[in-house]
Parts: C-alpha cells; structure tokens; sequence
C-alpha cells in the first residue's frame, strides 16, 4: 500500500488514478472530505493521529504542499515540518525494498541559506518568514531532508525527491501571485507549455517502484528543460 498525502487534487489525484490503474492499493491523506484518511498537514497534533491509523506501507509520496500566498508558517508546515513528521512516524512501517517520494519545487535553487540554517527547521525550527520566503526555504530545506533521510532509511528504503516547475493545478493562480504571472509566462514560451499533474505523476510513479532501484537521494528536476534552455539561451 501506498500512502499519498494530497491525493484528493492536482499532482496528488493524477497519482492516485495512476497507482490504481496499475493495481496498487493506495491511502489518500488530504484535508479535504472523501480522503482515506482527513488530517489538515499543518496541524501537528492531527498528523500524529492520522500517522496512528495507517498500516504496513510500501511508500510515501509527500505530494501535498502549499503555495507562497499562504502565512509563512502554515506553509513551513505543511511543506516542510508535515512530511518529516509523517516519515519519522511512519518510517518502520515501509517494507524493505520501499520508496519516499517527496514533491519540492525548482524554486527551491532561489533560497540561499546554508545547511546548518536549514536542518534547524527540518528539525522542528521555525523562522518568522513571509508566504513567498517560507515557499523557497520549505523546499531547498525539503530537498537536504531527502538526502539526509536517504541516508538514515539506506539500505532498506529509498528516498527521492521531485522538482517540477509550473503545473497546470488548481493552485497555479496562487503561484502566479506569489511568483509573478509574467515570469511563469516566460517559462511557458520556453518550454511550449506549462507541466500537467499526469507529467508530474508519472515520475513519481517511477521513483515508487522498483524500476528505479538505483535511484536514491537525488533531487529531480521536472521542469520540461526550463533550466536547460535558458542556461543554453545565456551562453548564445
């Protein structure tokens, strides 16, 4: 069984509906009514208690996650401190030969801290941050988690992470307001278009099962080459 935080919309639902063509038991984690399980990821208290009601597992996909028009820090929490808590909560319960998958961003290359800064937060830290902030912080500090954790979990569980850049989701309005519509226009006219949640999905599809076997503690960007191309137009 999978558990897939998220999978009631966007990225999480294309998932879901792509696990279950494949046959795979699936548990769906997310705030919203008709989930497996309700929990609201900013709430600390309900992700232990949600983490209480889950069963043997073969992998995690951290896809829920929110955008930088939120307070900085429901964003940390839901971003950052929800999907380490699920883990350390639910680590000895994903067989061995399992999977983590945990959805960053590209955004999160435009944070600069360092690392002592960040595993302060992964650790249960809290800065006061604004919505925008909070949003490239959670992701770079998510994306040192994956390494750090797929080193804890080696070599009985593998953990990755995925960067996609913007996606057609229902919260692409959101990312819009707290990046700026013109620079994810931008990025759309480079790349012919926006990602969908199936491109997304199908990746961490990939990075769940045992065709990716080799692949551990790698951030991978999704992005439909954005960094490639505009590096590639700098250099002309």
């Amino acid at each position: 069984m999978i558990l897939v935080t998220g999978g009631m919309s966007g990225i999480g639902a294309a998932l879901t509906a792509r696990l279950r063509a494949r046959g795979e038991a699936v548990l769906v984690l997310d705030r919203h009514g008709g989930a497996d399980i309700v929990c609201d990821l900013a709430d600390s208290a309900a992700i232990d208690a949600a983490a209480a009601r889950v069963p043997a597992l073969t992998g995690i996909a951290h896809v829920a996650g929110v955008p930088g028009t939120l307070p900085g820090d429901v964003v940390l929490a839901v971003n950052l401190h929800a999907p380490v808590q699920l883990t350390r909560r639910l680590g000895d319960r994903i067989g061995a030969g399992g999977a983590v998958v945990a959805v960053s961003s590209v955004t999160a290359h435009r944070c600069t801290w360092d690392d002592a800064r960040l595993r302060a937060l992964i650790d249960g830290g809290s800065e006061p941050l604004d919505g925008v902030t909070a949003y490239e912080v959670s992701k770079r500090a998510l994306n040192l988690w994956v390494q750090l954790t797929a080193a804890a979990l080696h070599p009985a569980v593998r953990v990755n992470g995925v960067s996609p850049g913007p996606v057609e989701t229902p919260i692409l309005a959101d990312f819009e307001a707290s990046m700026g519509k013109a620079r994810l226009d931008a990025a759309a006219r480079l790349t012919g278009r926006h990602g969908t949640a199936g491109d997304i999905a199908a990746v961490i599809d990939w990075l769940l099962t045992g065709e990716s076997g080799w692949v551990n503690g790698v951030d991978l960007k999704v992005d439909g080459g954005f960094h490639a191309l505009r590096a590639a137009a700098a250099g002309r």
